[in-house]
């Protein structure tokens, strides 16, 4: 079942984006990008909800064990989506890889630079108490970037073992390149063994081509952000089941820190939301 919330919105031009937005004139495309007139017969199904309902209705449709994917490029506001998402999950791990991430901290998760947990976390856990913490620290020598790669593996190890996490792999493309922290293979067997432990993973990234096909094959739902990358949006689609003009049509029209979350089932419409500004 999908939020509704009665008959989508309409404006001028071809999609229920929320006040009066037609196509925004502050993106420009590349030269292979469709043209309006070749778009015109791809009319996608887009239903634009309230950022309170999208959660309301993410709480009871995403599952432990299922994944999730946000992608777009830097600026348009990646973590604020994440933070909303993952206030929904009781035991949430954060992979901060550039040790800089005050989003996160300024919603109170708790860094750490070490593993085990230290023993109030435990505890706390163990009591059935929520747990959202950050993993990460400097990497301004390569002794620190050696033991900030040791410890994110060592966390990703955690989660593979103890089950009921739900980690948020931010930055993947730096997380999966070899020559940075080469930890692409332990998150992607993650992704696919997850379900088994009811271990959610939400990664994000800036393009699917820089990171394992997993992370997009094995999504549940994939919440892409405006984009004006082509071979991006073609990705995309054919990972989810999607006519990639279809996608192209919904995210020309996509207004700035809008994003469009796509569930797997091909039956379900696109969901349109804007999540508050993170204080």
């Amino acid at each position: 079942m999908y939020p509704q919330t009665g008959p989508p919105p309409t404006y001028p031009g071809r999609s229920p984006y929320p006040d009066g937005h037609a196509q925004p004139q502050y993106q420009t495309y590349d030269p292979g990008y469709p043209s309006e007139e070749e778009l015109e017969p791809y009319r996608p199904s887009i239903v634009g909800v309230p950022w309170s309902v999208f959660l309301a209705w993410l709480q009871q449709a995403w599952a432990p064990g299922q994944h999730l994917a946000i992608i777009g490029p830097t600026g348009e506001g990646k973590t604020t989506f994440v933070v909303g998402i993952l206030g929904l999950r009781q035991w949430v791990i954060a992979l901060d890889p550039k040790g800089e991430d005050e989003t996160l901290a300024a919603s109170g998760y708790i860094r750490i630079t070490s593993l085990p947990l230290p023993g109030n976390l435990r505890n706390r856990i163990a009591a059935g108490e929520p747990a959202r913490i950050v993993v990460g620290g400097p990497s301004r020598t390569d002794a620190e970037k050696a033991a900030l790669q040791r410890l994110m593996r060592d966390a990703i190890q955690m989660v593979r073992e103890q089950g009921g996490w739900t980690l948020y792999v931010d930055e993947f493309q730096i997380l999966a390149d070899v020559r940075m922290f080469g930890l692409g293979k332990p998150i992607e067997e993650l992704l696919i063994s997850a379900r088994r432990n009811r271990s959610s993973v939400i990664t994000s990234f800036q393009a699917p081509a820089w990171v394992p096909r997993a992370s997009t094959r094995q999504a549940w739902g994939t919440l892409i952000l405006p984009t004006r990358d082509i071979n991006m949006i073609k990705s995309v689609a054919e990972s989810m089941g999607r006519s990639w003009q279809e996608l192209a049509s919904a995210i020309k029209q996509l207004p700035q820190f809008h994003g469009l979350f796509i569930p797997k089932s091909i039956h379900a419409p696109m969901l349109l939301v804007n999540p508050p500004q993170v204080d």
